[in-house]
């Protein structure tokens, strides 16, 4: 599953290209989606798995034993041990499709344009605009910093989920 993470994208690209105008989801905001998705999949259940690989067995076997069925284990267990490695997992997958540029100028031209589109616009055959290149990279680069130190507490507690046993 890591393999196809570790894969460079441009081995695929003409058959994703292919796939998505044939599809009709070539510049389109669904099909970007489809594809960030797709690519950060492997290290969403790669990790996540890890997390729920570090709940004790005798919590859920105790659950069972009281008469909780799989969604009760999921919603009243699971999710609140899990939760500081899960949003860990959300966080670092949102600056991945945020910061992904390779799919994002290849797939899309006018109508679905995200900030790494914009901000390759100010590269011209004149040379480059440094002081629009600079607003608009922090711009890119303000909200995800925003968001890690909102979540800095329960991105260190889910990194390091597990570590001492």
């Amino acid at each position: 599953m890591l393999s196809t993470k570790m894969m460079p994208s441009v081995g695929v690209l003409i058959p994703i290209y292919i796939l998505w105008q044939y599809l009709g989801l070539l510049d389109t905001i669904p099909g970007l989606i489809i594809i960030f998705t797709l690519i950060n999949l492997p290290i969403a259940v790669w990790m996540s798995y890890t997390y729920f690989c570090e709940v004790p067995q005798g919590i859920l076997e105790a659950a069972r034993i009281d008469g909780a069925d799989v969604w009760k284990e999921l919603w009243y267990l699971l999710r609140p041990m899990t939760m500081p490695g899960l949003a860990s997992t959300a966080l670092l997958l949102i600056i991945f499709s945020w910061n992904e540029a390779f799919w994002s100028i290849n797939l899309s031209n006018a109508n679905a344009q995200p900030l790494t589109m914009f901000i390759a616009s100010y590269s011209s055959p004149e040379g480059l605009f440094w002081a629009k290149l600079s607003a608009a990279s922090f711009l890119a680069v303000a909200p995800i910093m925003v968001l890690g130190w909102l979540t800095q507490k329960q991105l260190v507690r889910g990194l390091t989920f597990g570590a001492v046993k």
